[in-house]
């Protein structure tokens, strides 16, 4: 059965250390692909304040100089301006740069997640695949 990746799943994930430097490092990678610096000090405490920070001045930079780009940004991280426009919704009063920034760090936590799953699916395949004896 597939990860719940539903908000009280995303919030139970945040809370995990392990996830969180994950996230991290999926976040740094991704920006970094577009020339973007963003850093993590690695406290996990802090993880959000950190990286939503850095993470904002960047996508109002790329959404003001340069929309293409700005827009396979957005396929890269795997998000629509859709699902953007309901998270702002969501949200309530809250800028279109800070909804996206929430949602790229929930959807990068979501990646970590999915891979965190079909990482243990291949593990238990492998711990329940029968010995060859030669």
């Amino acid at each position: 059965m597939m990860p719940q990746l539903n908000s009280e799943a995303l919030r139970q994930a945040c809370s995990r250390e392990d996830l969180i430097r994950k996230a991290a490092a999926q976040i740094i990678k991704d920006f970094a692909e577009f020339g973007f610096e963003v850093s993590f000090s690695g406290d996990v405490d802090g993880f959000y304040d950190e990286v939503f920070k850095q993470m904002k001045v960047h996508i109002m930079d790329i959404m003001g100089e340069h929309y293409s780009q700005f827009l396979n940004f957005l396929y890269r991280i795997d998000v629509t301006e859709t699902q953007v426009a309901v998270y702002q919704r969501e949200m309530g009063e809250v800028s279109y740069e800070d909804a996206l920034t929430e949602l790229i760090i929930h959807r990068e936590m979501k990646k970590v997640m999915i891979r965190e799953y079909f990482k243990a699916q291949s593990q238990e395949s492998k711990d329940d695949a029968p010995e060859l004896t030669q």
